[in-house]
């Protein structure tokens, strides 16, 4: 058995190097070096000044020793080893700072709450990722179209409405209200209505409505035009629409319905 056992590894190793902790992303220690590497296709590296004996692996990336951390392989200059931990996705604390890789985040750790993967904040700032996005952490709110959205790209605060972390030029964030759960993301204020991030030419949010969405298709239509995403579908005419027949598709020439 156990010799069918070490076969297979060495099978394993000469595909993927499953048996070596050199190919393996993240940090190891050999013969009192500590190494980084990137992952199967990436050569480990030595990480400078780590000291193996009281070196601790975070995560994949995050790391620290007794006087330093460390980030991907790189030391972060100004972290406090002594109170250096993982958070959870990309971010990382010590009692100074929030770390969103080896730049600092927020100097206000305490008050430091994830949202999401992507989203947080602290008592005076939103943050995506790694840079600050809102000023505004008290009116902050993601947009759910339901309970159960799982399709969390629109926010807002008091002023600004946001999509995928970024501001929508124009939008009345104190109107601007999501109108589907869907890749195909619609939404309208007082003033416009949006596909995704850009406000779409011509469209009347009073009226505007969404028809159809899967992965693949988002179909809308306002009292005026029918739209295939973002783009007007010409020659076709929402009042033409035939009654009681659900929207099946669109394509760039047509709407189409079922029985």
């Amino acid at each position: 058995m156990r010799r069918l056992a070490a076969v297979l590894c060495i099978a394993a190793s000469a595909l993927v190097g499953a048996c070596s902790p050199k190919v393996v992303g993240g940090y190891y220690v050999e013969d009192g070096k500590v190494y980084w590497t990137a992952g199967i296709d990436s050569s480990p590296r030595v990480v400078a000044g780590a000291d193996a004996e009281s070196f601790h692996k975070l995560s994949s990336g995050y790391a620290r020793d007794k006087s330093h951390a460390y980030y991907r392989g790189a030391q972060i200059p100004g972290a406090d080893a002594a109170t250096f931990d993982w958070l959870n996705y990309g971010w990382a604390k010590d009692r100074n700072h929030i770390w969103a890789g080896t730049l600092p985040l927020s100097n206000d750790p305490d008050h430091f709450v994830p949202i999401n993967s992507d989203l947080a904040k602290d008592g005076r700032s939103v943050y995506c990722k790694d840079r600050e996005i809102s000023d505004d952490p008290a009116h902050f709110e993601i947009l759910r179209f339901s309970p159960d959205d799982r399709n969390l790209h629109y926010a807002k605060d008091i002023h600004t409405a946001y999509y995928r972390c970024e501001a929508i030029p124009g939008a009345d964030a104190a109107t601007f209200r999501r109108l589907n759960d869907s890749v195909f993301n619609y939404a309208v204020d007082d003033q416009r209505a949006y596909y995704q991030d850009r406000a779409i030419t011509g469209a009347d949010p009073r009226t505007f409505r969404v028809l159809y969405d899967t992965a693949n298709e988002g179909c809308a239509a306002d009292a005026q035009h029918a739209y295939r995403w973002d783009t007007v579908i010409p020659n076709v005419d929402p009042h033409d629409f035939p009654s009681g027949k659900p929207v099946t598709g669109c394509d760039a020439t047509q709407v189409t319905f079922g029985p």
